[in-house]
């Protein structure tokens, strides 16, 4: 090899034909992106047709909810009186009886808080349509809090309208903290939860006995109060934590 070989420029060190030169200045030609593989394009496809059928089914369907959450929020508006007021509890008798035995009433009042009122039989005043007669009649009236209060006698009659009941005859009040007391006659809003009575009043209960010429309970029972004692036998008859009458 001469030395004329050696300072050719078309020559590589190992003999091979050396790559032409890139072309630079402002006729340079970028070579376009490289186009990606087939399956790369088919992955692409396969990850954006869901979607697609996803929101196409969810507008189709809120064509039909949307109309009908209308309705539905017609119709609630519309019975929506009828739902804030309580229910007048009326008389409920086993089937098939002539005179109403085990009548029974269930209700709520203006609060949510439930009073029902049952009896061994009842019986329709001829003269007084919404008055009825009962035997044997138990009422409960119950706080939104659980506590509650019973009241029992051996004749009852109850005014359907106004939501008193006229209890005489060994009536007898119990409270769910063990105060109770009987007297002979005794009138109730079971409605409201209030009991009142101006008979005498002998009972029993966590402070001692009772002895009084009447009594007044408001809020459920919540609150007693037994009239006309001495000073040394007033009780109150509340719950821990209420307040006074």
């Amino acid at each position: 090899m001469s030395l004329d070989d050696l300072r050719s420029p078309d020559r590589t060190a190992a003999g091979r034909t050396a790559p032409a030169p890139t072309a630079v200045g402002r006729d340079a030609r970028v070579p376009a992106p490289a186009e990606p593989p087939t399956a790369l394009r088919a992955h692409r496809r396969r990850s954006t047709r869901p979607v697609g059928r996803f929101y196409s089914r969810f507008v189709s369907a809120m064509k039909f909810v949307l109309p009908a959450a209308a309705l539905a929020m017609v119709a609630l508006l519309a019975a929506w009186p009828s739902l804030n007021s309580p229910p007048t509890p009326r008389v409920s008798a086993d089937a098939g009886q002539s005179e109403m035995l085990k009548p029974r009433y269930f209700s709520l009042d203006e609060h949510n808080q439930p009073f029902s009122l049952v009896a061994a039989k009842a019986d329709k005043s001829a003269d007084q349509p919404d008055i009825v007669l009962l035997d044997d009649p138990q009422a409960e009236m119950t706080e939104s809090t659980g506590t509650w209060v019973t009241m029992r006698s051996d004749k009852g009659w109850y005014n359907q309208s106004t939501g008193i009941l006229l209890m005489r005859g060994n009536v007898h009040v119990l409270r769910d903290d063990g105060n109770e007391f009987t007297t002979s006659e005794a009138e109730a809003d079971i409605r409201k939860g209030n009991a009142w009575g101006e008979q005498a009043v002998t009972g029993q209960g966590p402070q001692g006995e009772i002895n009084a010429k009447g009594f007044r309970m408001t809020d459920r029972g919540k609150n007693v109060v037994f009239l006309n004692q001495s000073k040394a036998e007033v009780q109150a008859a509340e719950r821990p934590g209420s307040k006074k009458p």
